[in-house]
């Protein structure tokens, strides 16, 4: 079981991915803000369900993408990407691109790009995360490769 004080640490260490992909969701700063904020709680809430403590990363991303879907379904418009380099510093100079890039995806194609390559979740793990079978994380993830080829002109 997991105390307040480890909750506390977790959340810190992961909390930057958390609103990663809760920015990359949704487009929008307060928002992602907000999802993580719930997150937060909700997995506060539900620490006891946690069943081993080396699964806290994934659950608690899984529970991020939750909040998220909850808020883009609340919203259902279309936000303008924001200037993502001020709350992005953990990325290098040379990913800005990439990153904007990546923000173009559709939805689908997004979460799981965003949970493979930036945060370095296992197909199997975003599969947990996001609530799909593995074979389609795998064809989102391969048709959003190629959006991004697409979209790169490559």
């Amino acid at each position: 079981m997991i105390g307040r004080e480890q909750f506390e640490q977790k959340i810190r260490e992961y909390s930057p991915g958390m609103y990663r992909l809760a920015l990359a969701m949704l487009h929008n700063r307060e928002d992602a803000e907000d999802a993580v904020g719930e997150a937060v709680l909700r997995a506060y809430e539900k620490i006891h369900t946690l069943r081993k403590e080396d699964s806290f990363r994934p659950w608690v991303m899984q529970i991020t993408a939750n909040e998220a879907r909850k808020i883009y379904g609340k919203n259902r418009q279309v936000m303008p990407v924001e200037d993502l380099e001020a709350y992005m510093p953990a990325f290098r100079e040379d990913r800005h691109e990439l990153w904007d890039v990546v923000q173009q995806l559709d939805l689908v194609y997004r979460e799981v790009v965003m949970l493979y390559f930036y945060e370095r979740f296992s197909i199997k793990e975003i599969g947990a995360i996001l609530q799909i079978p593995e074979g389609t994380v795998k064809s989102r993830l391969s048709r959003g490769k190629k959006a991004l080829r697409d979209l790169m002109g490559e």
